[in-house]
């Protein structure tokens, strides 16, 4: 039986985790200047909390390692090969047992493009992976690969740290590919999915440091933002990291709790859906915080604090990620749907392409077909497009 002081207490734990939450979605911390930012973001001056930044912004990065507990060693990276031939019959491998794989009837084509599809931080079922690699092969002849990586236990910020292992890992696959197939490495082309992304970064600077050059493409699916805020372009996804780099943003923010997407341009092009920000038919999540209950108030804090576990992921999937996968779905689209085109405008900000002052600039189609466009980059390095979608898939207008 629960007594009346046993109540009192956990109605005062109920309502400091309400008044957190939404003191954290008003920015009532420190606030720091950051003076960089993409469009909308650019008000990350205003807000920016090393609090809600995660356990590596309390840290000098040298001693980073000393105040997080010991990351165990990463299960081995699992490669899922699909053959375009066999679609239905994937082969496992990993790097170790690269040797033992009967690559030559596995229906490997040397000749045809080679898609890695990464998934996030601590995604489970990643049922989007296969649904990914079923409407690649209704349109191309390529060979693609799934990569299953990730430690169980380990927090969001020991992970962070391992993305560079764990791109090694991937890199030393590709190499494996170009020693055996004689593949090009302009044919090889990772999407990665949130810190995805950024791994997939990880493994472009491998592969340029392994086979002194670059693969072909990246496209980066908003990438993570919480722990990348201040990050240089060796710690993250960067525009050197593959000939053509292209990233989706839809929850572009300055905190963890405004969203979970990086909040700078990283791209050679750069796609900020209706502002990047927040989406249609996803809501901010300080306009949840009285639906949730006190176990998700509880995991909520636990995300803005840094520490993510599973029941974490659960109320980050159910209150703060629509608009962060929302990247995901719409590339998703992009592939399903040859009748939806996103056609998006360069211009420097969302405000500008709002007024229509950016109707007669240069025009891309986001998605998996960008990189016909980046012929656009002869008159620059790199270019920053905005768009209008729907609020429900295809999500075109």
């Amino acid at each position: 039986m629960v007594t009346k002081a046993k109540r009192r207490s956990l109605l005062r734990l109920d309502l400091k985790h309400v008044l957190l939450l939404f003191c954290f979605s008003r920015g009532c911390l420190v606030v720091t200047e950051v003076t960089d930012g993409v469009d909308g973001v650019e008000l990350c001056a205003q807000i920016h909390n090393r609090v809600l930044d995660g356990t590596s912004e309390f840290f000098h990065k040298s001693l980073e390692n000393l105040f997080l507990p010991p990351h165990g060693k990463d299960p081995e990276t699992i490669f899922i090969f699909y053959s375009y031939r066999y679609p239905n019959f994937p082969e496992y491998v990993t790097s170790a047992n690269f040797s033992y794989w009967d690559i030559e009837r596995s229906g490997f084509d040397a000749t045809a493009q080679t898609v890695i599809v990464i998934h996030g931080f601590k995604e489970t079922g990643i049922a989007w992976l296969k649904r990914m690699k079923d409407a690649i092969f209704k349109l191309d002849k390529c060979n693609v690969i799934t990569v299953v990586w990730g430690q169980t236990e380990s927090s969001y910020e020991e992970e962070r740290l391992h993305l560079p292992v764990i791109g090694n890992d991937i890199a030393f696959f590709i190499a494996n590919l170009v020693v055996s197939k004689n593949i090009d490495l302009k044919d090889v082309y990772l999407i990665g999915n949130s810190m995805g992304a950024h791994l997939a970064g990880f493994t472009g600077k491998a592969v340029k440091r392994k086979l002194n050059s670059l693969v072909g493409r990246i496209t980066g699916l908003d990438p993570a933002g919480p722990d990348y805020y201040y990050a240089d372009a060796t710690e993250r996804l960067a525009v050197t990291d593959a000939a053509f780099v292209d990233v989706i943003h839809t929850n572009a923010a300055c905190t963890r709790l405004k969203g979970m997407g990086y909040p700078y341009s990283a791209g050679h092009f750069d796609f900020f859906v209706n502002g990047g920000i927040t989406q249609p038919g996803c809501r901010e999540v300080n306009e949840y915080i009285f639906e949730m209950t006190a176990s998700e108030l509880r995991h909520s804090m636990n995300y803005l604090l840094g520490f993510v576990d599973k029941k974490t992921i659960e109320s980050l999937d159910k209150y703060f990620a629509c608009s962060h996968f929302r990247a995901l779905d719409i590339f998703l689209a992009s592939i399903e749907n040859d009748s939806c085109e996103f056609l998006s405008y360069e211009c420097s900000s969302w405000d500008r392409y709002l007024s229509g002052e950016c109707d007669d600039h240069d025009v891309a189609v986001m998605g998996y077909r960008a990189d016909m466009y980046k012929g656009l980059l002869r008159n620059s390095n790199r270019m920053k497009f905005y768009l209008k979608t729907g609020s429900v898939y295809p999500y075109c207008l």
